[in-house]
């Protein structure tokens, strides 16, 4: 029987009637177990978010000395490499969150009606996003206005980076060096990556921290999520 590597942290789940025991040929017990290993992406993607951010971080310190000096391909450099770090923790933290939703989403049964309105009306992303997560968590209208706003800015940011064809190529102010760059040094930098990482953590820890799912499989799913976003 062939053998399959599995790291400790991903879950194998067993089908129901998978363990299958019988006699072979020898009259000796022999026996089958398939198994189900489940790949969170969430877990993995917070974890690059992280990463990038501390590249960022160090880009940033970088880039503020870098523009100190005189040095135009060094501050240009400097520039790009903030930009590059930053881009790829807010992208992470957006892969992050849509990972956590698509896997909520497989657990929670939503109207037909619903899926219908969403397709014909083209409804936003963020808005189908915050209305899964508040189906499934029972959120309060607080709660869930507070979510949406989060999930609408980190998602901004995310569909920034997939396409800026909205932004034109106009030079606005950075806010730290107060001269005119091209925009995506001014969104994509340090202080906006820190603050959307911190965003999506926040989201994604207390609703597996504090949240109250209906069902029972979304239940399941936090509580095998709650120790991995524990150690980050």
């Amino acid at each position: 029987m062939s053998r399959a590597f599995i790291p400790r942290a991903i879950p194998v789940a067993i089908p129901d009637g998978g363990l299958d025991i019988s006699i072979d040929e020898n009259r000796k017990p022999a026996s089958s177990l398939p198994h189900h290993v489940h790949f969170d992406a969430c877990p993995i993607w917070l974890q690059l978010a992280i990463r990038h951010l501390s590249d960022a971080q160090v880009a940033q310190v970088s880039r503020v000395a870098a523009w100190k000096g005189a040095d135009e391909d060094a501050k240009a450099a400097a520039l790009e490499w903030e930009f590059e770090a930053s881009l790829q923790a807010i992208m992470a933290s957006a892969l992050a969150l849509d990972a956590f939703c698509a896997a909520v989403q497989t657990k929670v049964q939503l109207p037909q009606s619903l899926s219908d309105e969403w397709r014909e009306n083209r409804t936003p992303h963020d808005v189908q996003v915050s209305e899964v997560l508040r189906r499934a968590f029972s959120l309060a209208a607080k709660d869930a206005s507070s979510l949406r706003q989060n999930l609408g800015e980190i998602l901004r940011f995310r569909d920034l980076a997939i396409d800026p064809s909205g932004k034109g190529d106009a030079r606005i102010l950075h806010p730290e060096l107060r001269v005119g760059v091209e925009w995506r040094f001014a969104y994509f930098r340090c202080e906006n990556a820190l603050r959307i990482v911190r965003a999506t953590l926040r989201l994604i820890w207390e609703l597996v921290a504090s949240g109250k799912p209906k069902e029972v499989d979304v239940q399941k799913y936090i509580d095998a999520l709650r120790p991995k976003i524990e150690l980050l």
